[in-house]
């Protein structure tokens, strides 16, 4: 509102003063409506909190319906220096026993020696393919394709030869290792298994591909009659082992379908000490998720109990007491955690009781017999056509806050009306705006009127002053 500053002026009325204190008397109800808004928007808080505290909960009842948190596995090796072992929901509980043979290793070949990584060694073009050598033949991986790598006439060193390769992703990586007397380029198949193996063969620019000249100087065979200008320093090598007496060769040390749904990756050979690996039900997943379901639910109802108490010695409501909308949430909840899903099958059953407060507490003991058992998994995720405990929390959840839930339309319509009482401050506010310049004008008259009564008063006074005076 507009305020008119240096009013009484000709009067010494205190125009600011008094019509300040008539708007104070006239804003009474622009300031009711600004409490009521607030109190409005406290409400809108409030449900925020309750409806994140539910979704604590829905989010804990979700995951107690996913099959592999009750279907966990988890898997343990005797000894531990053999092998690491990790188990999925596929892997079957039992006991089986691991001698490892040999270890898959990955061929290794190295050039001869050069003066330095910058010393050139020729241009044309380096095939390298992957493959076996048995019987003194060499048969070509049939996965893998034979790769051609150019080796230009403006980068021919040692070092350009080492990046062509590796940015031919030809199955191998290069390095060039310095010895101490020379440079030496080192290839490494990136698998490892005797069926991975190289084969390298040159085209020469200089013509002669065979000779120890040019990139002749890096070629591979091992096969009979075969060159080579490379020297193996690595053997390619299988994995072999046996799985409960079963004979398995892999070309890798990590095997995922040796024992179906476990992933062993070898370490040791142990011929002679065969050790064991464990599977068995990991019932922790579960036990993990009941538990932050169960806190999820206690920390819900400490919520809804803060924004719905009466404080009695001062006389204080909480901003939602006396909601209705959080009295029927309140018994649907409870009314969810204390039906049983079927006969003998309920919370109770499986260990969680209800406190007197409310709240839900587990007895440990019995929650793991019933993980054990199976039955915490059937009131969780139901069996045959009964829905389990944690689809009901997840419906009931929807229900109370998705787009069309209880919490959701409520807070629409307390934010409706924010947007009425907001309207109705703007009128007011209006309003006022009128009042205080009439009251302003009004003073401002009157003020005008004083000061000219003053002057006129004072006028007379004088002149009266000099009139003669009367003698006796």
């Amino acid at each position: 509102m507009a305020a008119i500053t240096s009013s009484g002026i000709g009067s010494g009325l205190p125009v600011d003063s008094l019509v300040s204190q008539l708007m104070t008397v006239e804003q009474r109800p622009l300031t009711l409506l600004a409490q009521k808004e607030a109190n409005v928007q406290a409400k809108i808080s409030a449900y925020g909190a309750v409806k994140g505290a539910l979704s604590s909960i829905q989010s804990a009842a979700t995951s107690l319906t996913n099959a592999a948190t009750f279907t966990a596995r988890k898997a343990a090796i005797a000894n531990a220096d053999v092998a690491n072992v990790a188990a999925t929901t596929a892997a079957v509980p039992g006991n089986y026993s691991v001698e490892v043979a040999t270890l898959a290793e990955s061929q290794v070949v190295a050039s001869g020696q050069f003066a330095a990584s910058t010393t050139s060694v020729g241009s044309g073009t380096l095939t390298i393919q992957l493959g076996k050598y048995s019987a003194g033949s060499f048969a070509a991986n049939a996965s893998k394709t034979a790769v051609n790598i150019t080796i230009g006439s403006g980068a021919t060193t040692l070092a350009n030869v080492r990046d062509a390769i590796n940015n031919a992703n030809a199955g191998v990586t290069a390095s060039v290792v310095n010895d101490g007397t020379g440079s030496r380029l080192v290839l490494r198949s990136a698998d490892g298994g005797t069926n991975n193996a190289v084969k390298i063969t040159a085209t020469d620019d200089d013509g002669n591909n065979t000779d120890d000249a040019g990139l002749s100087k890096l070629i591979y065979d091992a096969s009979t009659g075969g060159t080579s200008h490379m020297t193996e320093k690595t053997v390619a090598a299988d994995a072999t082992l046996t799985v409960n007496g079963i004979a398995i060769t892999s070309s890798t040390n990590t095997l995922t379908d040796a024992i179906e749904g476990v992933t062993l990756t070898l370490k040791k050979t142990n011929v002679g000490s065969p050790t064991v690996v464990s599977v068995t039900n990991d019932t922790s997943v579960a036990k993990t998720g009941i538990e932050r379901l169960v806190k999820a639910y206690n920390d819900a109802l400490t919520t809804i109990k803060s924004q719905t108490s009466y404080d009695v010695a001062n006389d204080k409501a909480a901003t939602l007491n006396g909601e209705s909308t959080m009295l029927a949430l309140r018994n649907r909840l409870s009314s969810s955690i204390s039906t049983a899903i079927a006969p003998g099958l309920s919370l109770s059953a499986v260990g969680i009781s209800v406190a007197k407060d409310g709240k839900l507490e587990i007895d440990s003991t019995k929650l793991t017999t019933a993980l054990d058992n199976g039955n915490a998994k059937k009131l969780f995720q139901g069996y045959d056509s009964i829905n389990g405990l944690g689809s009901k929390l997840n419906s009931l959840m929807n229900d109370m806050i998705d787009s069309k839930g209880l919490i959701t339309s409520r807070t629409q319509g307390l934010s409706a009306s924010v947007k009425t009482i907001q309207n109705q401050s703007d009128i007011v506010s209006r309003r006022l705006t009128t009042i205080e310049a009439r009251y302003r004008k009004q003073f401002t008259a009157l003020d005008s009127l004083m000061s000219s009564m003053t002057k006129t008063s004072n006028y007379l006074t004088q002149q009266l002053a000099n009139l003669p005076k009367i003698s006796g």
